[in-house]
């Protein structure tokens, strides 16, 4: 007897998944960023990694500068996307590659590589800017993928606590999943858990940009840039649900 393409051979022994199964994409970012953090830390002095951060961090008042180091009109551009492939120690990115991991996947598989690395660009620039804008007018350096991953974390939550949506197949009469639907805004205040995370993640920003030290974290952290970069991502994946790579 032959079995459907969809059937398995009930006397063949069914595989294990894999242990890990991240989005392509979301693998090589994570190995990016770990690879430039262990080239920073093993070969360059003290004095190179500050220049690190001042040539591809994202600093507010870069005219502030000695001439040398400005890096020109261009870095003022540049660094709005280089700043998020640098982290100021091992906490830090592992901290950010934890949350890329889990969020990121998810817009990754939704969206895809091309979906995937433009939410990270525009959560890098717009956490960037919104961080400039609250400044305050003062001298800061910005380092870190927070605002990209802030942007994953906005995107997924569009649509991952929602519940799944299904159809009949009018040839079998089984009913299939098709996926989640992109939440609005009202839909996610209707919905308890994303509504419950979304309302965790906002005061824990907070808490982090009033106390860093009672959530362990040596300096200040920039909760500006995370929450330009949520925005970012809510919106943008709206723009994707319409477009096709």
């Amino acid at each position: 007897m032959n079995f459907p393409p969809e059937q398995n051979d009930p006397q063949k022994p069914q595989g294990q998944p894999p242990a890990f199964n991240l989005p392509f994409i979301v693998t090589i970012t994570v190995g990016l960023l770990f690879l430039i953090h262990l080239a920073a830390t093993l070969m360059l002095s003290a004095d190179s990694y500050d220049l690190l951060f001042v040539q591809f961090g994202y600093i507010t008042q870069r005219d502030l500068l000695p001439v040398e180091l400005r890096g020109g009109e261009f870095a003022r551009y540049y660094s709005l996307f280089s700043h998020a492939f640098l982290h100021v120690g091992w906490q830090h990115l592992i901290f950010n590659i934890a949350w890329l991991v889990v969020f990121g996947s998810p817009v990754a598989q939704r969206y895809g590589n091309i979906g995937f690395i433009a939410v990270f660009l525009f959560g890098s620039a717009v956490g960037a800017l919104v961080f400039a804008a609250m400044s305050g007018g003062g001298f800061s350096v910005l380092i870190g993928a927070s605002g990209a991953v802030s942007a994953f974390i906005g995107g997924a939550t569009r649509f991952v606590f929602q519940p799944p949506q299904t159809r009949l197949n009018p040839e079998t009469g089984e009913v299939v999943v098709v996926g989640r639907k992109l939440a609005s805004l009202i839909e996610i205040v209707k919905n308890k858990r994303a509504f419950g995370f979304a309302g965790f993640w906002l005061v824990l920003n907070v808490v982090f940009g009033v106390a860093p030290g009672l959530m362990g974290v040596d300096g200040s952290v920039a909760w500006q840039a995370h929450l330009g970069g949520f925005v970012a991502g809510y919106f943008m994946v709206a723009w994707l649900e319409h477009r096709a790579f």
